[in-house]
């Protein structure tokens, strides 16, 4: 049978009323959105820049960069994205700011983190320009092999709340050969994932995302650990996204004795108890999947579903509109 369930192990069907299992927006236990009214995010703004203020120079060096270097990039649009994050609560989101600020800059350097995170356009940190230099071209170079590796991907689908679904395949990393170079290039392409889901978009903003995660081919071998705690730091405390859940569809083996005490270490509180894991056929799978919103129809092919996910000709889309 099918169980879905919270670690830690051994799983159990996940205990839901029956109010919750039926409304798609407080399934996961998130906070409510409050109404943005022009008054309230006038007056959201102005709280937030008088937090950002209180925080001590030396502990948001990397912020007064980003303002200095690409006002257009952290202009309201950019403020906004933090305060929905965190549902409005301005000291949480302008410790986020500044944390967000550091990662960025520490994956992608001093130069390339002030761009746009876009794959497009010739202002796009991810285009390809010759007059990067070799630590930059190395950089932007990486990125691109992490995601054509195929291991987080955008599906493209909503869940039946409005979350934005994304698929991560673990067993993309086949040919993954656990260099610094390319772990690196590997966050950052998690980094360009969830931009690229998030900016533009106000639904996603305010609700969050789902992810669905299929370790069923991957190895003990495929596990860095590293890595997984810089995508982990980044989801969970530096990019402006609400996670709604983690549902890991047919584990392998080895996922209760190595993976789940590695998240149990990396990951926070609040994220653990929205981690849902479903076992059993690929029928009893979906149905299970099912239960939250996730329908056929908005998922994977791999797991069953009718999205057929082509990461060539979505990164190619996205060349041609500049994102």
């Amino acid at each position: 049978k099918a169980t879905v369930s919270s670690p830690p192990p051994p799983p159990h069907p996940a205990r839901r009323t029956t109010t919750e299992a039926m409304d798609p927006l407080t399934i996961y236990g998130q906070r409510p959105q409050p109404e943005e009214t022009p008054e309230f995010l006038s007056s959201k703004f102005a709280e937030l820049e008088d937090e950002l203020s209180k925080i001590p120079a030396e502990k948001k060096v990397s912020w007064i960069s980003a303002t200095e270097k690409c006002p257009a990039l952290v202009a309201e649009s950019h403020r906004l994205m933090f305060l929905r994050c965190e549902v409005f609560n301005v000291k949480e989101a302008a410790a986020r700011i500044c944390k967000y600020w550091d990662k960025r800059i520490e994956l992608f350097g001093e130069v390339l983190a002030f761009k746009p995170l876009h794959v497009g356009g010739t202002e796009g940190a991810l285009h390809e320009n010759s007059e990067n230099t070799k630590e930059d071209a190395d950089r932007v170079r990486f990125t691109w092999k992490g995601l054509y590796l195929g291991f987080m991907r955008p599906t493209m689908t909503h869940d039946s709340g409005g979350r934005a679904i994304v698929f991560a395949d673990p067993s993309a990393f086949k040919g993954y050969n656990h260099t610094s170079d390319e772990r690196y290039g590997v966050a950052r392409s998690t980094w360009y994932v969830l931009h690229n889901i998030l900016e533009g978009n106000d639904t996603v903003q305010k609700l969050g995302v789902v992810v669905i995660a299929y370790p069923h081919h991957a190895k003990i071998s495929y596990v860095d650990r590293k890595l997984m705690k810089m995508n982990m730091e980044s989801i969970t405390g530096c990019i402006p996204v609400r996670m709604g859940s983690f549902h890991i569809c047919h584990p392998p083996w080895f996922f209760g004795n190595i993976i789940f005490p590695l998240i149990k270490v990396i990951m926070p509180d609040r994220m653990k108890k929205r981690i849902r894991v479903h076992s059993g056929s690929q029928e009893k799978v979906l149905d299970s999947l099912e239960k939250f919103g996730l329908e056929r129809s908005v998922l994977p092919s791999d797991i069953g579903g009718d999205v057929i996910l082509d990461t060539d000709g979505w990164l190619q889309e996205c060349k041609k509109k500049g994102l």
